[in-house]
């Protein structure tokens, strides 16, 4: 009896660390995404599996705004952007002290085509994750979301130095 218990112990341990293995690969991959069709599309199948906390389903919204630059047909292109857009909008009015869902909006924002005209939260967005960007305790998301935003040169130093303490 008593190892049975251990398994099902172990077996939803395994379960967990692979969701959050799952979480990091799409964090590192974030960048990658909206120019790899590959990456996007596996991370997005997984995604729509697996979501479940409002950071990955953030992500799942990210990929399928992402999905969209992979899409010909114009009117399908626009469908999409707008299905992961409403998605992650909704998701940050439910949650709008969270630092990584504003990390993601900002960078979409920052990046998305000036015509589709979503870019009205990138000071907003820019200013909220660099005071609140230390609130996120893995330090190893919280480096990885400030190497991004490092190279994207969207802060100054001195806010650089603020957002990396």
């Amino acid at each position: 009896m008593r190892w049975l218990i251990f398994f099902i112990l172990g077996c939803a341990y395994s379960l967990g660390k692979g969701q959050n293995s799952n979480l990091q690969k799409i964090r590192v991959e974030f960048k990658q995404g909206v120019q790899n069709k590959e990456i996007c599309v596996n991370n997005l199948e997984i995604l729509e599996e697996t979501a479940d906390s409002p950071v990955e389903k953030g992500y799942l919204a990210a990929y399928q705004i992402f999905m969209a630059k992979h899409i010909s047909n114009p009117f399908k292109k626009i469908h999409q952007f707008k299905v992961g857009k409403n998605a992650l909008e909704e998701l940050i009015s439910k949650h709008p002290k969270d630092p990584e869902l504003r990390y993601i909006r900002l960078c979409i924002q920052y990046y998305a085509p000036k015509l589709l005209g979503y870019s009205s939260n990138i000071e907003e967005d820019k200013d909220f994750v660099m005071h609140n960007l230390y609130k996120i305790e893995d330090s190893q998301t919280k480096q990885l979301i400030y190497k991004y935003l490092e190279g994207a040169k969207m802060y100054s130093s001195e806010e650089l130095a603020l957002l990396n303490r």
